[in-house]
């Protein structure tokens, strides 16, 4: 598990391999945490690149601090592993059996991207709705930061054009999640705005499927056990 000593986990959340990091639910200094640990991902995927992932995600923590709804950082054991606050909260899978007040929660998560969005931060991975938590009294948490973007400078307009853009990609992932779990919420301009999603946003969809998918075959044992190896 590398960073942690196996006395002090109290839940394996996700086991690492292939890109993925171990992320496991510890108790320390006095109360649960997260360890987000890329040691855990295969060994070349987290020489070259688990550094820059934990120092992105670190950094992103940190300007995020004091937006309610977002882990807090702890700590840093390693160059390749962060403490976080643990939050809790329950799949949206999991919400949608239980009863629970979308419309409420919606605008909350909506208040909480705005957030994250004026701190200079795009999230860039929610279409997949695993990094949105519902909290034990249906407060929003979103979660891993790993795959987000920066603003910038002032003065970079083509780093602020892609940043505004990798917004609005966000934005449209939470209209898509409205359509699923509070259809009868939705108005004209938000289901034109599904229907409509600019070519930007899927192109950098694609960029993205592709990147990984590239870093899989190239870093990761995934590569080698298609081929026979």
């Amino acid at each position: 598990m590398g960073n942690v000593a196996d006395r002090h986990v109290i839940q394996v959340l996700r086991d690492g391999g292939g890109s993925r990091a171990n992320v496991l639910r510890i108790h320390r200094d006095g109360e649960d945490q997260v360890l987000k640990d890329h040691a855990g991902c295969d060994p070349l995927f987290a020489a070259l690149l688990g550094k820059l992932l934990t120092r992105r995600e670190a950094r992103a923590l940190l300007k995020l601090d004091s937006v309610a709804g977002v882990p807090r950082l702890l700590g840093q054991p390693g160059s390749r592993a962060i403490y976080m606050e643990w939050l809790g909260g329950i799949s949206i899978k999991e919400a949608l059996a239980q009863e629970t007040d979308w419309p409420r929660f919606l605008a909350e998560l909506e208040n909480t991207l705005s957030e994250i969005h004026a701190q200079g931060v795009a999230h860039c991975d929610l279409r997949g709705l695993s990094n949105i938590l519902v909290g034990p009294d249906q407060t929003p948490y979103v979660i891993d930061f790993v795959s987000c973007f920066f603003s910038g400078a002032r003065w970079n307009f083509i780093r602020g054009w892609v940043f505004r853009r990798f917004c609005e990609a966000d934005r449209q992932a939470l209209l898509k999640l409205r359509q699923r779990v509070a259809p009868e919420s939705m108005n004209a301009a938000d289901a034109k705005l599904i229907a409509h999603a600019g070519v930007f946003n899927r192109a950098m969809r694609r960029v993205g499927q592709g990147t990984r998918k590239v870093s899989l075959w190239l870093l990761t044992r995934r590569s080698g056990s298609r081929s026979g190896r």
